[in-house]
């Protein structure tokens, strides 16, 4: 693990903070809490608290105006030989392992699109904080950020209006894809992130906004996009840029067997191969989830009363379609979610400005078998990635302020659980959805660490695995799984899969 780089930029471009060239500052400490801490949760904007050591006072002395000021934490990526710097010479003058070359170097200006660093968090400076004497000479800036999210929760103006009297004064009337346009439109004019879809379809229609009513854009965004694949909205990085884009909660993900007899997923155009329970900082002790036994979207109706549209809301209800054991549906547990979609028109023909929308029966079959994964399985109370013992630069997407994607963890105690419907009870797809980052230097050596929330993913099981399935040359002795995780293969790999991507996600 090498350090990690901050970059600022008070409006002449991109800094770099622990530069000695540039002697600015060093990173002393930071931590970033992100995302959320459950399902039933929409992600809160990012937070960064960070520490800087400022060895001449230049920095601490212009603390009162830092508020406002851009900043962006990184940590490089596997390098190539023409990322490093020309005064480390030629390759043959080098003398260290190529694995540890991303240790000798430092990143390039994060708006390069050749950088070989990821992006941990994007923002701008928060008001307050403190500068104090550092013991060691010098001083402590102790400062916070938050990412360009919180933009998104600060707009809540007056959207698109109509003058027809029908619509009685209320705002944001128009198309879905309109609203997010518009919406889109007024998050980069202040200069933060735009929503991108990623393959999720919008309601036909939606329900506008009483003239009293201003929510934030996060919310509008949220009630918008609301459905059965249960996106939950996250800031994600890249370099100097951001987008908003969706973790779906629901869609299945396929666990493959490799041709060597490990389990993988492939998601991104990676093949990203098991993590060993050793190599993780895990709590034995698992969480039982409160069973979930029904998703429930508060849609609208639209109703008239001498020609003026009104609007209520209309519970669209999807059940488990008895997968779940009988004890766990006796009483009624609901994940329920807001949305403007439009699902009944009683207008009589006054509203006439877009079709209604409802879920279909492969929606409800999708979320029923949703309902079966998240009752089913379980995760560990407390999870650490440690950069002592998975290298960012190997695994980056372990170490962002943003949902890991889908991954399996295997070799666990817990991995010996059979859940009721014979399936594994701890193995399977997972992804981080929030956490806490966190980076300080320990004996003279930088340690960054992510405590993660971890959600249960749905498998895909439309295949049944059988022992005969398994490739030609490797025998169950050579396989370190449990009979059960059988149920939970969907793909068996015919040749070895392309290498895990290292340093990239």
């Amino acid at each position: 693990m090498q350090q990690c780089f901050m970059f600022i930029d008070t409006g002449n471009g991109w800094t770099p903070v622990n530069d000695s060239a540039k002697d600015i500052a060093a990173l002393d400490s930071f931590t970033i809490r992100w995302g959320s801490d459950s399902i039933d949760e929409q992600p809160e904007p990012a937070v960064m608290n960070f520490t800087l050591r400022d060895k001449t006072g230049r920095l601490a002395g212009q603390a009162l105006t830092l508020a406002g000021m851009k900043v962006i934490v990184q940590f490089s990526d596997q390098p190539r030989w023409q990322d490093l710097q020309p005064s480390m010479g030629g390759w043959e003058d080098l003398r260290i392992p190529i694995s540890s070359l991303h240790r000798a170097y430092s990143p390039g200006s994060p708006e390069s699109t050749d950088s070989p660093a990821s992006t941990m968090l994007a923002g701008t400076v928060s008001t307050g904080g403190s500068v104090e004497p550092a013991s060691g000479g010098g001083w402590l800036l102790k400062l916070s950020a938050t990412s360009r999210m919180a933009v998104w929760k600060r707009l809540q103006s007056q959207g698109p209006t109509d003058t027809a009297a029908k619509w009685d004064g209320a705002h944001w009337i128009g198309t879905p894809s309109a609203r997010l346009a518009e919406m889109n439109r007024r998050a980069s004019a202040q200069g933060a992130p735009e929503a991108q879809l990623d393959g999720l379809a919008l309601p036909s229609s939606v329900a506008p906004y009483t003239p009293s009513d201003h929510p934030s854009q996060l919310d509008l965004l949220h009630r918008l996009t609301a459905g059965p694949r249960l996106p939950q909205w996250h800031e994600v990085y890249d370099g100097a840029a951001s987008t908003l884009r969706p973790l779906f909660l629901a869609d299945p993900i396929a666990v493959h067997l490799t041709s060597d007899g490990r389990l993988s997923i492939l998601t991104g155009g990676e093949t990203r191969h098991a993590l060993s329970a050793s190599d993780i900082e895990a709590s034995t002790d698992l969480s039982i989830t409160e069973p979930l036994t029904q998703v429930v979207i508060n849609a609208k109706r639209v109703k008239s009363d001498n020609g003026k549209l009104s609007f209520d809301d209309v519970e669209i209800t999807m059940g488990d379609q008895n997968r779940l054991p009988p004890q766990l549906t006796a009483m009624q547990k609901s994940l329920t979610l807001d949305s403007d979609m439009l699902a009944i028109d009683d207008s009589g023909g006054v509203w006439n400005s877009g079709a209604t929308s409802n879920v279909s029966d492969t929606d409800r079959a999708n979320v029923a078998q949703w309902l079966e994964s998240h009752d089913l399985r379980m995760v560990p109370e407390t999870v650490t990635f440690n950069s002592t013992r998975i290298d960012p630069a190997r695994l980056p997407w372990l170490y962002k302020a943003a949902p890991s994607g889908p991954f399996v963890i295997v070799k666990a105690k817990a991995s010996a659980l059979i859940g009721s419907n014979g399936r594994p009870s701890f193995t399977g797809p997972i992804t981080t959805i929030g956490g806490t980052l966190s980076y300080r230097w320990r004996n003279g050596k930088p340690t960054l660490t992510q405590e993660a929330t971890l959600a249960a993913l749905r498998p895909l099981l439309t295949n049944r695995i059988t022992w005969a399935d398994l490739p030609s040359g490797l025998s169950w002795q050579q396989l370190d799984l449990y009979i059960c995780d059988l149920s939970m293969i969907q793909t068996i790999d015919a040749s070895s899969p392309t290498a895990e991507k290292e340093g990239t996600q």
